[in-house]
């Protein structure tokens, strides 16, 4: 669980930085990869924290799942879209030539709000029924909750949808607190 933890950890911060930073094509191949392994690790928590868990932290989880799945189509279409582009409005990072600007998952078809709306609900609900039940290092379920609450506003237009950055970096922080404070041989 440490390890899947830790690298789904790195490869989201790596690919949403990068992303973030405008450098869209390797954003997104480390954000799918980190998107994937996101999955395996939570899953590989709660199976680590099976006996703790509770009915509402394993529904959090299902719900959590399922948004994660739900977005992979999303994901695969974003990074397409990237990655069929021309090297020369790629390598255009600062000109005004035609190059699109980044794509988040809530504005992507064919169910990016829904699958958006269903992950950041299930990260606020796992993270505080997995909180309540001992599962998560104190206070992490408190930060999923805020990145959950980040990414429902950024997914609903309330502000900027790129604030999907800071929740997905909250998210990654907080699987990466949760894989450094496993023990090693979990």
């Amino acid at each position: 669980m440490r390890p899947l933890s830790l690298v789904a950890a790195l490869l989201l911060i790596v690919g949403v930085t990068l992303t973030g930073l405008n450098l869209l094509l390797w954003g997104w191949t480390v954000y799918a990869a980190g998107h994937v392994a996101a999955i395996g690790a939570l899953i590989a928590i709660a199976a680590v924290n099976r006996a703790r868990l509770d009915v509402f932290a394993w529904l959090g989880l299902i719900v959590l799942v399922a948004g994660l799945v739900l977005a992979l189509p999303q994901v695969v279409a974003i990074w397409q879209s990237y990655a069929t582009e021309s090297p020369a409005v790629l390598a255009c990072a600062g000109c005004q030539g035609p190059r699109q600007p980044m794509e988040v998952p809530s504005l992507t078809a064919p169910v990016g709000l829904a699958a958006e709306l269903v992950t950041w609900i299930g990260v606020a609900f796992f993270g505080l029924a997995a909180r309540g039940a001992h599962a998560l290092p104190r206070g992490i379920g408190w930060v999923m909750a805020g990145a959950a609450v980040i990414g429902i506003i950024a997914a609903l237009n309330i502000v900027s949808p790129y604030a999907w950055v800071a929740a997905m970096l909250l998210l990654a922080l907080s699987l990466l607190a949760i894989g450094a404070s496993a023990k090693r041989s979990a």
